[in-house]
């Protein structure tokens, strides 16, 4: 694997969509959210790592560039930004997918983006 992380500079420079995560608190419960920044979210099903491509036999392409960057916060060094690629529920052997991803897979099958790009 190649390391493409970023720091917040390239990150930003790059014109990609970063996402920022961060924890909110509803009715007592610490829940995972976030915003886009820079650009808006990529269309897709799901993002992947460059490893979860491979593992997920949709692997990257020799000159296929990242849709967006994940800000890692637990990251020590200051290249945080962390590249994900986009690929839709067809690209990928759901038989080799967790539950979360074929949850976010489920709830985004079919929509209307793809529907129009389809044809």
């Amino acid at each position: 694997m190649f390391n493409q992380w970023l720091n917040k500079h390239q990150a930003k420079a790059s014109g990609k969509p970063c996402f920022i995560p961060r924890q909110i608190q509803i009715d007592g419960n610490w829940i995972w959210d976030g915003k886009w920044a820079g650009a808006p979210p990529p269309v897709c099903d799901i993002l992947l790592t460059y490893t979860r491509c491979q593992q997920l036999e949709c692997p990257v392409g020799p000159k296929e560039r990242p849709a967006a960057y994940v800000y890692k916060q637990s990251e020590p060094s200051k290249f945080r930004y962390v590249p994900f690629w986009a690929r839709f529920a067809e690209q990928i052997n759901l038989d080799m997918a967790d539950e979360v991803e074929a949850r976010i897979i489920s709830r985004r099958r079919g929509d209307g983006v793809r529907n129009i790009m389809g044809g």
